[in-house]
């Protein structure tokens, strides 16, 4: 059993070592195609101004179509650059979730309906507020993406477990995560949609540990994903 223990913790340490060059490599790559992606995207805006023939217009869109995804993978990609620069703030999840959904609708152009909040009087956290919106604004995009869209489609719950700490959990009502996937859930470049990028939860799960927090996935109460993160509980709440 020590042995099995010995390997399973070095095996753990070869991965994280490898995912975390791969995250610097990526993003240093990512910053350079930045500015030729924005070259290639702006020619094709100017492109489309002129008079075409159909066949013309379709293939600007597809120009415009990817450089767009090409472009989200960058941003994406660029946010590991700030998984070591950790400023973290005293956060209060009550009050900051309902700004934060009320935003994510405007920028998705959905309604708010869509959302059912279950908070807390209070509860407060420590983390880095960029990283926080990043790790979330991934999480809800996900669970509108596979959800319904009916009212009460997405569920954000925030508790506090037992030992003090606070606990989130973004869940939905689509059909779950398939079981073979599950391995490979947090991996880089997984996606099994074709408008991911695959990046979107392996960021969310390096910006956590980056904070002490823990982020992990569950089934759903009604079949759908659930996405619960442990925060670290706040120095000046330990030991009381």
């Amino acid at each position: 059993m020590v042995v099995l223990e010995d390997v399973q913790r070095v095996q753990e340490q070869a991965r994280q070592v490898k995912l975390a060059a791969l995250g610097r490599l990526t993003a240093n790559i990512a910053h350079e195609v930045r500015n030729p992606l924005s070259s290639i995207s702006y020619a094709a805006e100017l492109m489309r101004e002129g008079e075409h023939e159909p066949s013309q217009v379709r293939l600007l869109q597809l120009i415009m179509e990817n450089t767009s995804r090409l472009d989200r993978i960058v941003q994406d990609v660029m946010q590991l650059n700030r998984r070591d620069r950790v400023q973290a703030e005293t956060l209060d999840l009550t009050g900051l979730l309902p700004g934060f959904v009320e935003a994510l609708c405007l920028t998705e152009q959905v309604e708010p309906v869509l959302f059912a909040l279950q908070l807390p009087p209070a509860g407060e956290i420590r983390f880095d507020r960029g990283h926080f919106e990043q790790v979330l604004w991934n999480l809800c995009r996900n669970a509108l993406r596979y959800s319904h869209r009916r009212a009460g489609s997405v569920q954000l719950r925030a508790a506090r477990a037992e030992g003090g700490s606070m606990v989130l959990e973004v869940e939905d009502d689509g059909p779950g995560v398939a079981p073979d996937a599950l391995p490979k859930l947090f991996e880089p470049f997984y996606t099994t949609d074709s408008r991911g990028t695959g990046l979107g939860l392996y960021i969310a799960r390096e910006l956590c540990e980056a904070n002490g927090a823990r982020i992990e996935y569950r089934r759903g109460t009604g079949g759908g994903a659930c996405f619960r993160i442990a925060f670290a509980v706040p120095a000046n709440e330990q030991g009381d």
